[in-house]
């Protein structure tokens, strides 16, 4: 009997059904070394599975898979034991967070359905700052740029390390974190900027690609260094862009705006084709910013 149990477990288990194979091997007992061998095989094998659905978020699935592993905790060692009750906390911690985060989602939300901009502001920037699942992320980057505001729709925030990871891209040893300060005066976080030597370079990616109907851009900086330091511009693609330079001569918060008249063409730019937003250093040495708040303020209606 044991030498058929054997061979239904291991169709099982090349169909990459270590569930079922499981239940089959259970029915041959645990004496045999070979039937205990390939219950540790199974087991292995569903650990990894379990570890790549809770990793992609499907925290139900893999939650079930550890619960038919830990019926079988005899056949696992202490570390896989360990390690196995390690997976399950972080899976009730993800869940009880994510609900956390639906839950000041829908909240912002509502808040802004009623006009109440600045209570949802507050709210999703406090749901953004200890957010670390990319897919909350984007919905809440999504519900700030939609709130409507004086000062042109938000392109950048830099309130979650999340969206600094996905859509930074720093150049000639640049770098580029997000603080998050309670004593920051326009909430949230902002970014550091750090450069080491003249044309260090950040791109930022994923900027709303039509800019038509734009009138200037806006941001909030401050020089990070002790040295006064000028920096360049660049909006467009990877060949054809608008550049600006601008200079900082204190360690204040500056209000920065330029007019799209005041940029620089080189080669043939499209304001319907944006791609990348660029911050270049152009000052010999090292230097650092902070910046936040960078928004695109558009024309008056019936004004082109």
């Amino acid at each position: 009997m044991t030498e058929n149990v054997l061979k239904e477990a291991d169709q099982y288990l090349a169909q990459g059904d270590y569930v079922r194979a499981l239940d089959e091997l259970r029915k041959a007992g645990p004496v045999d070394p070979e039937v205990a061998r390939r219950i540790h095989t199974a087991l292995g094998r569903l650990k990894l599975v379990a570890a790549r659905e809770f990793a992609v978020g499907r925290w139900s699935v893999a939650e079930g898979i550890f619960d038919a592993v830990s019926e079988h905790e005899q056949f696992l060692s202490d570390a896989e034991r360990v390690e196995c009750r390690s997976i399950v906390k972080d899976i009730e911690r993800c869940r009880d967070e994510g609900k956390y985060i639906h839950v000041l989602i829908q909240a912002a939300a509502q808040l802004a359905a009623e006009h109440r901009f600045a209570q949802s502001r507050e709210i999703a920037l406090e749901a953004m700052r200890g957010c670390t699942d990319p897919h909350q992320v984007a919905r809440l980057r999504h519900l700030l740029k939609s709130l409507p505001h004086p000062l042109g729709r938000l392109l950048y925030g830099f309130d979650s390390a999340v969206e600094v990871d996905q859509f930074a891209r720093p150049h000639l040893g640049a770098s580029i974190e997000v603080v998050l300060n309670e004593s920051h005066p326009l909430g949230g976080g902002f970014a550091r900027m750090i450069f080491p030597q003249q044309g260090s370079r950040i791109d930022l990616m994923d900027p709303p690609p039509d800019w038509s109907d734009g009138k200037d851009l806006g941001f909030m900086v401050q020089l990070a260094s002790k040295t006064r330091s000028q920096f360049r511009l660049t909006v467009g693609d990877l060949r054809n862009s608008w550049t600006q330079d601008f200079s900082l001569l204190d360690f204040y918060w500056n209000q920065k705006r330029i007019g799209f008249d005041q940029f620089q063409k080189k080669g043939e730019p499209d304001w319907r084709a944006v791609t990348v937003f660029s911050i270049t250093s152009m000052t010999p040495g090292p230097t650092a910013i902070h910046l936040d708040e960078v928004r695109l303020r558009a024309l008056p209606l019936g004004k082109s």
